[in-house]
């Protein structure tokens, strides 16, 4: 029996959009990976410090047999004339050497400094997995008000028209009756048709904006997309606190300076660990094999050619002089950290640039969307009244157009003003260190 996969979810509050993201963005889902290499890294490093075992095989032939020499009258050389040169050959031609080796350190600064560095690089890679939620999350945001505005602005386009056709077609009665003039026809046709062409731009703003927010979500571009939430001025309230209390710069609620930091960690310990190279090795060893040899090849498998040994020991391994590698390898990480200290300084700076930028981007926004409201209002009622005038035969045909002229202008503004503080809004708290505690 086949089993259906379950489908996407087609509605989504901003938070929900922020949580899809979250799960099937590529660039998180990468940041994701890249800490479980990170992981994995960590593991070898670990490796090191647990038994090596390993096992091995050589096969030699002697085409000329190594011989000793002996002096007579020495050991077993008695019956040769003392002093005499004695070369004896006390090896085969063939020679076949299994053996089994196993090491295991002791100590070991620089493995133990070593893994002291791969566990911060694992936090680093836990902190790079929140700046890429914390840019997903502002991404997501943006484009999700996106869609609402233009949603927004294409609904009121729809009512303008409405209007426009009304009058469009009032306007034609009253022509026929003698009560209006043909200009007046076609000032409202030409008001209409800029409208229309209006609306197909903003359909196609909404499509565009939705491709956006899919793109930032990883949703397929098949799926339906409803957003449940709706535009309010309620981040009016929340812009004039911020405005109003100004509140100081944190810099460790930024990612980026607490990643900075911990690449100041990590520096440190890997110049411990570079530095390490300079101490002694103790290693614990031992090995065990069989040493088989023959005139004949054919000879080696023979048992009563197999005698097996077996050691145990110590080995202590101490760097003399490495060419002034380490020395160099010391220089390049205490560079490294200078480096980090200047990135870290003109991180500081940076942010309290983003924090000024993002205060008056608000400020700009905030001014900006109440004087366009008012515009919006006031447009509107200068509507009314015009059209209730015009419907008494007071005001002209042409003030009406104008009045429709200017409420669409308003109704833009007004919506490019609110995206605006939006966006400003959003990219302050980012500023600030707000968006993921």
């Amino acid at each position: 029996m086949s089993q259906t996969l379950p489908e996407s979810p087609t509605s989504f509050t901003l938070k929900e959009a922020i949580d899809y993201s979250m799960d099937h963005s590529f660039t998180v889902k990468n940041s994701v990976l890249q800490k479980n290499m990170t992981s994995a890294k960590k593991g070898e490093v670990r490796s090191l410090l647990l038994p090596q075992v390993s096992a091995n095989a050589d096969y030699n032939h002697f085409f000329q047999v190594q011989k000793n020499i002996l002096e007579g009258g020495i050991g077993l050389m008695t019956t040769a004339a003392p002093g005499a040169v004695v070369p004896l050959q006390l090896a085969l031609p063939n020679q076949l050497v299994p053996s089994l080796s196993a090491s295991q350190v002791l100590f070991d600064m620089s493995h133990f400094s070593g893994l002291k560095a791969a566990n911060a690089s694992e936090v680093i890679a836990d902190q790079t997995i929140k700046k890429s939620q914390i840019d997903m999350t502002v991404n997501v945001t943006k484009a999700y008000y996106g869609v609402l505005v233009n949603e927004k602005q294409l609904k009121a386009i729809r009512k303008n028209l409405e209007r426009m056709d009304s009058l469009y077609k009032e306007t034609i009665a009253r022509y026929e009756t003698g009560l209006a003039r043909r200009i007046d026809v076609s000032r409202i046709e030409v008001s209409l048709n800029n409208m229309r062409e209006e609306k197909e731009k903003t359909i196609r703003a909404v499509a565009l904006s939705r491709s956006i927010l899919k793109y930032q979500m990883n949703l397929p571009e098949e799926n339906p997309l409803v957003l449940t939430d709706s535009l309010s001025e309620n981040v009016l309230l929340e812009v004039e606190q911020i405005l109003n209390t100004r509140q100081k710069v944190n810099y460790s609620n930024r990612i980026e300076y607490s990643i900075i930091e911990s690449q100041k960690r990590l520096s440190k310990l890997d110049l411990q660990a570079t530095r390490a190279g300079h101490y002694p090795r103790l290693l614990a060893v031992a090995s065990t094999g069989f040493t088989p040899s023959a005139s004949k090849i054919e000879n080696l498998t023979q048992s009563s050619r197999w005698y097996q040994y077996s050691s145990v020991g110590l080995r202590l391994q101490v760097p003399i002089f490495s060419g002034f590698a380490t020395h160099y390898k010391v220089q390049q990480k205490r560079i490294e950290e200078e480096v980090i200290d200047n990135n870290k300084v003109a991180l500081e700076k940076g942010i309290n640039l983003e924090v000024d930028q993002a205060l008056i981007n608000l400020e700009n926004s905030m001014q900006s969307l109440k004087i366009q409201k008012r515009n919006l209002d006031l447009a509107q009622e200068n509507l009314q009244v015009l059209r209730a005038e015009y419907e008494h035969g007071i005001a002209l045909n042409i003030e009406v157009t104008t009045a429709e002229a200017s409420l669409i202008d308003a109704q833009t503004s007004y919506y490019n003003a609110l995206y605006g503080a939006l966006l400003s809004k959003a990219d302050y708290d980012k500023a600030m260190g707000n968006i993921i505690k």
